[in-house]
C-alpha cells in the first residue's frame, strides 16, 4: 500500500528509522483524516520490527502487533447519535503497565494515543508523568487535530510532526475516482470512507450543493435553508464543518485580499457553530443571520 500524500513526512520517518534515531515521544498534528493514524501505526510496526514503515500489510509481521498499544476515545450511544467520550487516566494506567513489561518482539513498545485531545486533564497529567521518566524501549504517539488541548508541558517532551491536506490530484492518483476526491477536500482517510459509504458521500455532495446556494441563492433560499437546517443540529454541525473545510480549500487558492475575506466568514461560522453546540438559541435565526453574511 502507498500512503497518499504528506510525502515528506513518510521520508523523514523512513529516514529516522533507517537511521535508529527514533524520540520518545511524537505527537501527529493535522487535519482529520489525512491518515496521520495510519502513518502512525505504520511508522510504530516499523520500530518494533526494525524496518522501514510497514507499508505493505500483506509483510506484517503479526508478532509486532503485541508490541503495539492503541488507547483511544470509547463510542457510547444515546439517543441514537454515537459521541466519544473523553480517554480517562484509568487508559493511560493500564497502558503505563504494558508498556513497563519488556518488548515481545522487537526492541520497543509503542503506545499510540487516537485523538488525543479527548485525554481529559488527570489522564495528559498521568501521561506526563510517562515522559518525565522515559523508559528506552517504549515510544509514544498522539494523534490529534487539535493541538491547541494538549498541555505544553506534553509539547515541549515530544516532537510534533504536522501534517497538510493532500491534493485531488494526489487523492485521484490513488486510484479514487475525480468526484470523491473532490469531496474528499484534501484527506485521503475522508476519500477511504466516501468509496465504502454511500450514504456519506451523498451527505456531502448535498452539503457542498447547499453551499453554493447559500453563496448565490435568493433571500428566500437563504430562508428556507436555514429552517431546514434548524430541524436537526446534529447534522447541521456536520455540514457546517464540511463548509469550513470548502472555504480553507478556497483559501490556500486565493490572494491575500480574499484570503482574509473568506477567514472572516470561517470565524463566523464557527462562532454560530459554538453557539448551536452550547445554547438553546433560536437556531433558526441564528442560521438566517449566518447565511445573509455568506
Amino acid at each position: 500500500m502507498d500512503f497518499i500524500g504528506n510525502k515528506k513526512i513518510v521520508t523523514t520517518l523512513n529516514n529516522s528509522l533507517a537511521k535508529g534515531a527514533l524520540n520518545h515521544a511524537y505527537i501527529f498534528s493535522g487535519p482529520e483524516r489525512v491518515g496521520k493514524f495510519t502513518l502512525a501505526k505504520m511508522f510504530a510496526l516499523g520500530a518494533i520490527g526494525n524496518r522501514k514503515l510497514a507499508l505493505d500489510t500483506e509483510d506484517l509481521d503479526k508478532d509486532a502487533l503485541l508490541d503495539l498499544i492503541v488507547v483511544k476515545p470509547e463510542i457510547v450511544e444515546k439517543n441514537k447519535i454515537a459521541k466519544q467520550r473523553d480517554i480517562s487516566i484509568e487508559a493511560i494506567r493500564e497502558a503505563k503497565l504494558s508498556l513497563s513489561l519488556f518488548p515481545y518482539r522487537g526492541k520497543y513498545k509503542v503506545l499510540i494515543v487516537d485523538d488525543a485531545h479527548r485525554l481529559n486533564v488527570s489522564a495528559q497529567n498521568a501521561l506526563l508523568k510517562i515522559l518525565e521518566e522515559p523508559n528506552p524501549t517504549t515510544i509514544i504517539i498522539l494523534v490529534t487535530h487539535e493541538l491547541d488541548r494538549i498541555l505544553a508541558t506534553i509539547l515541549s517532551r515530544s516532537q510534533v510532526v504536522n501534517f497538510s491536506l493532500t491534493s485531488d490530484e494526489e487523492i485521484a492518483g490513488g486510484l479514487y475516482p475525480g468526484d470523491i476526491a473532490t469531496l474528499a477536500i484534501g484527506r485521503p482517510g475522508l476519500a477511504n470512507l466516501l468509496v465504502k459509504n454511500e450514504d456519506e458521500k451523498n451527505f456531502r455532495k448535498q452539503a457542498h450543493i447547499q453551499f453554493e446556494k447559500i453563496s448565490s441563492g435568493s433571500m428566500n433560499e437563504k430562508f428556507a435553508l436555514a429552517e431546514e437546517y434548524s430541524k436537526d443540529i446534529v447534522k447541521t454541525l456536520e455540514k457546517l464543518n464540511i463548509w469550513i473545510w470548502e472555504i480553507r480549500k478556497k483559501a490556500l487558492l486565493s490572494s491575500e485580499h480574499e484570503r482574509a475575506t473568506l477567514y472572516v466568514k470561517i470565524e463566523k461560522i464557527q462562532n454560530i457553530m459554538t453557539v448551536l453546540k452550547r445554547t438553546n438559541s433560536n437556531s433558526r435565526l441564528l442560521l438566517e443571520t449566518l447565511f445573509m453574511d455568506m
